[in-house]
């Protein structure tokens, strides 16, 4: 009898551990969410203040949303940037940010929306 309690208490903790590492967040599937960035000018050059607006798709509702942009260098050197943006319109955020130098950078776009939901989408941008 004590090994079938412990099969069953083993098997609870792995269903919690599996539903846990879901891709669903707060009911939202992170999978069919994509964040798209354009940058004003369209020719991101260092050292000139860029417009930056990241548009998200595929969630119906983002109440009480907040964005923040994470910037970092590809080589991940130095230290991450992370700006609040202003919501531009519906499901549109735009900060002003000027890079340094050129390069690859990766901007990971951290969406919040409402008190249970946080998701991550990385996008990669070039600097001349």
């Amino acid at each position: 009898m004590a090994v079938k309690k412990t099969g069953l208490l083993m098997l609870a903790v792995l269903m919690f551990v599996i539903a846990g590492c879901s891709s669903v967040s707060g009911g939202v599937d992170e999978s069919a969410i994509e964040t798209k960035i354009v940058s004003e000018p369209t020719d991101a050059v260092a050292g000139t203040p860029l417009k930056l607006t990241a548009t998200v798709e595929g969630i119906e509702q983002m109440e009480d949303a907040r964005i923040d942009f994470d910037i970092r260098e590809e080589t991940e050197k130095e230290l991450p940037i992370l700006i609040t943006a202003e919501e531009k319109s519906e499901k549109q955020f735009e900060v002003t940010h000027t890079f340094t130098k050129p390069g690859k950078y990766w901007i990971y776009i951290h969406i919040y929306s409402g008190e249970d939901i946080h998701i991550i989408k990385r996008n990669e941008f070039q600097v001349k």
